[in-house]
């Protein structure tokens, strides 16, 4: 019993840190389709 409480701890740890080296490396996705709502856009633009 006492493995599987390590693998969880230690999974969440690694995944953690596997999440903030990935995010700091990608730009930011913050773009949604309202924002071409809001201005005005169409597709043929």
């Amino acid at each position: 019993m006492g493995y599987v409480f390590t693998f969880i701890v230690l999974f969440v740890v690694f995944y953690l840190i596997f999440k903030v080296i990935r995010s700091g490396k990608l730009p930011s996705n913050n773009y949604t389709p309202y924002d071409d709502l809001t201005e005005g856009k169409k597709k043929d633009d």
